[in-house]
């Protein structure tokens, strides 16, 4: 083998040594809303399903969610324009013997997203179920 070869692989490893491998992590979106269902309408904390052993819980005051924890995993609060779970929410069917025109809507859905440092659970909500009173981060 020639030296450049051989101080290539040499630098090669060393750098993949050090710096690791970047492991891209799952992501799952889950619609709150839907999740949630009758619950929205009753003050209090409300267990909506469980990320491995640590309990997903909304609180929800006056029919709107104002917060949500999962046991210890860190929270972070996220905006986006765009529809990140399917679900029921805000579909409308029309029925009419002309034409039709809708104004455009730009809806705007909240999020919850939960990092267990393999995967990353969202739990998303239109505007009109969340309390928005801090900084909510726009989703990537």
């Amino acid at each position: 083998m020639n030296r450049r070869v051989l101080m290539a692989v040499a630098v090669s490893a060393g750098v993949l040594a050090a710096g690791g491998f970047a492991v891209a992590k799952s992501e799952h979106h889950n619609n709150g809303h839907n999740l949630l269902g009758a619950k929205l309408n009753q003050n209090g904390k409300h267990d909506v399903t469980k990320i491995n052993n640590n309990s997903v819980v909304a609180e929800v005051s006056n029919k709107k969610v104002v917060g949500m924890s999962a046991g210890n995993l860190p929270v972070r609060k996220v905006k986006s324009n765009k529809k990140m779970a399917e679900g029921g929410i805000g579909t409308m069917q029309i029925a009419a013997n002309g034409d039709v025109r809708l104004a455009q809507m730009a809806d705007a859905y909240y999020g919850y997203c939960f990092d267990t440092g393999l995967d990353v659970y969202c739990y998303w909500y239109p505007a009109t179920d969340v309390v928005v009173t801090d900084t909510w981060v726009p989703y990537p």
